[in-house]
């Protein structure tokens, strides 16, 4: 096992510098942030798609009911995901339910967002990590496993990277160092999309399914 020591010369640890409370405004949000026009242009689509679907008029009108509410209840609420975001005053994550129904009144700000924020001060330390995920289907497109995972007040909390830039993942880092957080990359992956690496074809080595 190797020593912390090896581990931030292999920049497998970025430690934390002790520096507490900073004053940089600066911050990263991971995901994007639901605007409720968005939303409303989704709505507008899904009625001319439907419309289009439908002949226009050509097909009975139960028909193009069930298609607008299909598309709007059903379809629209998967286009948008949570998001979470860090800056000098700790980690929010948003989120939506898992209700379409509910989803959609929340997004049109209709029914309250969750929110669950973190402080600083009671994450222990934190954790980057890329796990292959087993995909039998080419049809399967669910994303791979590439979160940061905290320790907080003992429990394990996982947010989503997604499709992280370097500089972005490299802002978290130190922000979080910056509070007093030391940050583990086992994988290396900051230093490999510092070096525009490609975090896929590192990892599975170009195969599309890894079994």
């Amino acid at each position: 096992m190797k020593s912390n020591e090896e581990m931030i010369e292999g920049q497998q640890l970025y430690p934390s510098n002790n520096s507490g409370f900073t004053n940089s405004n600066k911050s990263v949000t991971v995901g994007h942030k639901v605007n409720i026009l968005h939303v409303i242009t989704g709505i507008i689509l899904v009625i001319l798609v439907s419309l289009f679907m439908t002949g226009f008029g050509y097909q009975p009108w139960w028909v193009l009911g069930f298609t607008i509410l299909a598309g709007i209840f059903i379809t629209l609420p998967t286009c948008f995901s949570g998001y979470w975001l860090i800056d000098k005053n700790g980690i929010t994550v948003v989120s939506y339910s898992s209700n379409d129904a509910m989803k959609l009144m929340q997004l049109l700000h209709i029914k309250k967002i969750y929110t669950k924020s973190y402080l600083f001060e009671n994450i222990t330390n934190a954790e980057i990590t890329y796990r292959k995920k087993v995909r039998i289907s080419p049809l399967d497109f669910n994303p791979y496993f590439f979160k940061l995972n905290l320790t907080v007040n003992k429990k394990v909390i996982q947010l989503e990277l997604g499709n992280i830039q370097a500089k972005d993942l490299i802002e978290i880092v130190t922000i979080l160092n910056n509070h007093g957080i030391a940050v583990y990359d086992r994988q290396q992956i900051v230093w490999l999309l510092k070096e525009n690496k490609n975090l896929f074809n590192h990892f599975h080595n170009g195969k599309w399914a890894s079994l």
